[in-house]
């Protein structure tokens, strides 16, 4: 964002810190954060809220790609994976010999067969998916450290839950499953942008409330 871009739109100090620093991991995650803002600024708009939610959905998933990071779990579904199985039984049940309608009988075919590799597949990439999902993410918070340090397990741990609660809120408010107001957008919004300051610029947050002043001290003057 350069000067005179967006001038009326209001960021504070956090949000200022924040946005100079996804434009430094790449432009496309500053240009996503700043879209959120101006979503939510759109006060005539009833549904801005929603849509402001999938612009934080949108960041969050973006931010793992652009640090460089595998995302194949995250980039699998349980609804995908399903359907694949779906489209499996179905087949299986117009083309098997075991099956007539009836109940299924007789010596295991190929078709069957088939389905019940499938079956042994889909539950094996189900028991194995979380973990792998929850690597990934600790995988990014350290990359978005920059450190790389590796923190004690339970913190580890707390970082990728921390990380999914605030991801669970916003895909809920983003797909209208869930109906929320300002206050407790804007309070999840913050816990977003703290979190992720705290891993990209944590020596900042001494300057925030400097930046807010002069902020403040500038709207004054005007």
């Amino acid at each position: 964002m350069t000067d005179g871009q967006f001038t009326s739109l209001k960021l504070n100090g956090q949000q200022q810190t924040l946005f100079k620093a996804l434009a430094v991991k790449h432009q496309i995650l500053s240009n996503i954060y700043i879209g959120i803002l101006i979503t939510m600024d759109h006060i005539s708009n009833p549904d801005r809220l929603p849509l402001a939610a999938h612009g934080v959905r949108e960041l969050m998933e973006k931010i793992p790609a652009f640090l460089d990071v595998s995302i194949t779990a995250q980039a699998e579904t349980l609804k995908t994976k399903v359907r694949e199985l779906e489209d499996c039984w179905i087949g299986t049940v117009k083309s098997s010999q075991c099956y007539s309608g009836q109940g299924w009988h007789g010596q295991i075919d190929k078709s069957l067969s088939k389905l019940l590799e499938r079956l042994q597949s889909f539950f094996k990439w189900f028991v194995e998916h979380h973990p792998r999902r929850k690597a990934e993410i600790a995988s990014a918070l350290r990359t978005l450290d920059g450190s790389g340090r590796i923190l004690p397990t339970p913190l580890e741990e707390l970082n990728v839950k921390t990380w999914d609660k605030i991801r669970d809120f916003f895909q809920a408010i983003s797909h209208h499953l869930k109906t929320t107001d300002e206050t407790e957008f804007r309070q999840w919004l913050d816990a977003l942008e703290r979190f992720l300051l705290d891993r990209l610029c944590p020596r900042t947050f001494s300057d925030i409330e400097a930046i807010d002043s002069i902020i403040r001290e500038g709207e004054s003057d005007g």
